[in-house]
């Protein structure tokens, strides 16, 4: 975790486990996740100043509109009308991770590619029901010089799956604003805050959500 843009170097821990859209976990009302956004492995992380965040979607990923339990697709995305899924999940990740990648000053300027490679929100049935669930986001993260084009870091696979709530708890979510977006929205700014900055000011963390 890189405490300082001041400290030029730090290895990362280990990256969590895939894990699946439903599974073995309890659905919780709590804002906060049960684990922290895992780290990337064997990364160094330099004095990085991000001037670019370039997300791709790519077009061969499957998409499923199917409101199962849990869809055979990569895509799985309903808190927009139905449409472009794949430039819905591109301009959510975009919005999310752009304010938080600014706050990443240093003295090398890089481009932070972030390639989609799984995106598993809930379906309405599981939103709704008692099922435990979790939001799936997996992607390959490289990090780019951006003058010169080297590869500074990666490419490495991440994936921040985290808890999902259901049933009463999500009812409750959504009258209160606390949509599957802003918590997917959160997840991804606290893992850029954990792993590229250390702290942050919480006001740059919520921009793309307010």
């Amino acid at each position: 975790m890189m405490k300082s843009r001041f400290i030029p170097a730090i290895v990362l821990g280990a990256a969590l486990a895939v894990s699946g859209c439903v599974g073995g976990v309890d659905v919780s009302r709590e804002v906060a996740f049960d684990t922290p956004p895992p780290a990337v492995e064997n990364i160094v992380i330099q004095d990085w100043d991000v001037v670019a965040v370039d997300v791709d979607v790519p077009r061969t990923l499957t998409v499923s509109e199917a409101n199962t339990i849990k869809p055979r697709a990569d895509i799985v995305w309903r808190e927009d009308p139905i449409g472009d899924r794949h430039t819905q999940v591109d301009d959510l990740m975009t919005e999310a991770l752009t304010p938080a990648f600014e706050a990443v000053t240093g003295s090398i300027p890089v481009i932070v590619n972030i390639e989609i490679t799984r995106f598993h929100a809930q379906t309405q049935r599981v939103r709704y029901s008692n099922l435990p669930s979790e939001q799936e986001i997996e992607f390959i993260l490289t990090v780019v010089h951006a003058e010169t084009g080297v590869i500074l870091s990666g490419p490495e696979e991440l994936d921040l799956t985290f808890p999902a709530l259901g049933g009463n708890d999500a009812i409750e979510a959504d009258a209160a604003g606390l949509t599957q977006r802003l918590r997917i929205t959160r997840r991804l700014q606290d893992w850029v805050q954990a792993e590229f900055i250390g702290t942050v000011a919480p006001s740059v963390l919520v921009a793309a959500a307010e």
